[in-house]
């Protein structure tokens, strides 16, 4: 499948409607699940009130995703269709584990805090990309949404860049009073603020742009649907002024150039597999120090990648008294010229869960590509769309692991992240749902039975030339019949 798998024909997957038929309550669902989920990242990070817990417009959205996704997946259940993938039973386990080590280290007003509140979000937000978006019927309106945000997040962007601050962080911070974070301060670069727009920080702002690169090139209808979106998301990266969503945007390329250059090959991602595996053997073979080579390497700046090597070392020196549970809410050792953030996901999810933690994520992440053997297999004639669409998800997947070890997610990109898992899981599923379980018919002119009944100019596209039809009956045979049945 070539990088143009998705843009098919215009009418490729446009679904029957009934004349006069009003569109059901349940094909609507995953378009206003991505309504709420998505538009609340326009709503900035200091916009929040105290009650009990800061509450954001993302955290408001994650707890009703959070009873959304919980009725999905119990209907999924009690229907049948239903098929377990290995991430479903270790993202509990993780869950619990951080929960526990927090207790553990700080009793429950950790648990109550701010840290606390992180495993109930992650989550929440897998269960919506599991059970809602992760299914063939989310893909078009979560796509849908997703454009229009990135959009609307350009804008935001912008005006941080004529009024030379962030000017959201501080009216929110003006108006409402919550004061989260120290660091949420305007930052400069060349003389230019770092748009962050809502976001909490200019690099999770970029970073979000990077990632919705691939969902928007692969699943967005039409080419200039997708030519647009990645202007908008390069619009968006170069506006943060950051590195990484920068590199991480020359990664979506790479693979995406590799994907369309041998589209016809089905044995290129296992090729790209190996020589990636291959070239981190011979990298820990023959080089005296692979970590630092590969910091340098990854870091535009070499004197930034010296300083989160540092961070590395210390972090490693914070875990020795407690390797099982981390140093919980707890600041952390470290010499007087270093800030408290610490730049990478991993070390923080150590800190905060220990090197446990930092296995069970890595589970997790692992355990999206799996199903449980022998529960389902997949069908003869996999689904051209669902089969897209997971190469998108995956590749977004990529660059943020990528980013993650020089990026410490929290907020906004720690529910993405967690979404485009629990996305990946449900493309697991549905690639091992059977065409019939999905109540999926396909016809020449598009596929009935999941999904919104309307016109939805953002589905995803199967590959060139649409799906296969149906054999049906020879033009001259029907004249026969006809012509008998008159007689």
């Amino acid at each position: 499948m070539t990088a143009h798998a998705a843009h098919g024909p215009a009418g490729a997957l446009a679904p029957r409607i009934r004349v006069g038929a009003p569109a059901p309550l349940v094909a609507q669902a995953p378009f206003w699940a991505a309504l709420i989920l998505l538009g609340a990242y326009l709503g900035p990070a200091e916009m929040a009130v105290k009650v009990g817990i800061v509450l954001t417009t993302l955290r408001l959205a994650l707890l009703i995703m959070l009873a959304w996704g919980g009725a999905v997946m119990a209907s999924r259940l009690a229907s049948g269709r239903y098929v377990f993938v290995l991430s479903d039973g270790l993202v509990l386990v993780l869950v619990l584990w951080m929960e526990l080590a927090l207790y553990a280290t700080g009793g429950p007003q950790s648990v109550a805090g701010a840290i606390g509140l992180r495993p109930v979000e992650f989550l929440s937000a897998y269960l919506a990309g599991r059970f809602i978006f992760g299914q063939r019927a989310g893909l078009g309106p979560f796509v849908q949404v997703l454009l229009v945000v990135v959009g609307l997040l350009v804008l935001l962007g912008l005006v941080d860049l004529a009024a030379g601050e962030n000017i959201l962080g501080r009216l929110g911070r003006q108006y409402f009073g919550v004061d989260r974070n120290a660091l949420y301060i305007t930052q400069y670069r060349m003389g230019l603020p770092r748009a962050r727009a809502s976001f909490e920080h200019a690099i999770l702002f970029g970073t979000f742009f990077a990632v919705c690169a691939p969902l928007l090139y692969y699943l967005a209808r039409g080419r200039l649907t997708w030519l647009a979106g990645l202007g908008l998301c390069l619009a968006g990266i170069v506006l943060a002024l950051s590195s990484a969503p920068m590199l991480a945007f020359g990664i979506f390329a790479a693979l995406a150039g590799f994907d369309r250059l041998l589209g016809r090959a089905p044995w290129r991602w296992a090729a790209l597999l190996v020589l990636v595996v291959y070239g981190l053997a011979m990298l820990i073979a023959f080089v005296d120090d692979p970590l630092r080579t590969l910091v340098n390497l990854f870091t535009l700046d070499p004197e930034t990648g010296v300083y989160r090597f540092l961070i590395w070392e210390w972090v490693a020196y914070n875990l020795q008294p407690t390797p099982w549970f981390g140093i919980g809410v707890r600041d952390w050792v470290r010499l007087s010229s270093m800030v408290s953030s610490v730049d990478a996901l991993w070390l923080g999810q150590a800190l905060h869960a220990g090197y446990v933690g930092v296995a069970l994520l890595a589970l997790v992440i692992a355990g999206a590509f799996f199903a449980w053997p022998g529960r389902a297999t997949p069908p003869r004639r996999p689904d051209p769309v669902v089969g897209t669409a997971t190469k998108a998800v995956t590749i977004a997947l990529v660059q943020m692991i990528f980013v993650s070890f020089t990026v410490h997610y929290w907020g906004t990109c720690w529910a993405f992240f967690a979404l485009l898992i629990g996305m990946r899981a449900g493309l697991t599923e549905a690639a091992r749902l059977d065409a019939g379980a999905q109540d999926l018919r396909v016809r020449p002119g598009g596929v009935s039975g999941s999904g919104p009944r309307g016109p939805d100019p953002f589905r995803p596209r199967p590959p060139r030339g649409g799906l296969p039809a149906l054999p049906g009956p020879r033009p001259e045979r029907s004249r026969r019949e006809a012509r008998r049945a008159d007689a």
